[in-house]
């Protein structure tokens, strides 16, 4: 699991990056005219975060 929530932080990351290009250059959403960060961008970070906290050690029984 820690696998997973360290590859979708990796892709919600590079999308947030790529939204963060766009609204600098003034482009529209291409999805359904969403606002920008685009929802989805939004929803991948959530998942990977809990995820990633889920799985951490931190978050162990000894």
């Amino acid at each position: 699991m820690l696998l997973v929530s360290k590859w979708i932080l990796i892709v919600a990351g590079l999308l947030l990056v790529l939204d963060a290009a766009a609204i600098v250059a003034g482009v529209p959403n291409p999805l359904f005219g969403w606002p920008m960060p685009c929802p989805i961008t939004l929803a991948l970070l959530g998942i990977g975060l809990v995820l990633f906290c889920l799985a951490s050690a931190a978050f162990r029984r000894p």
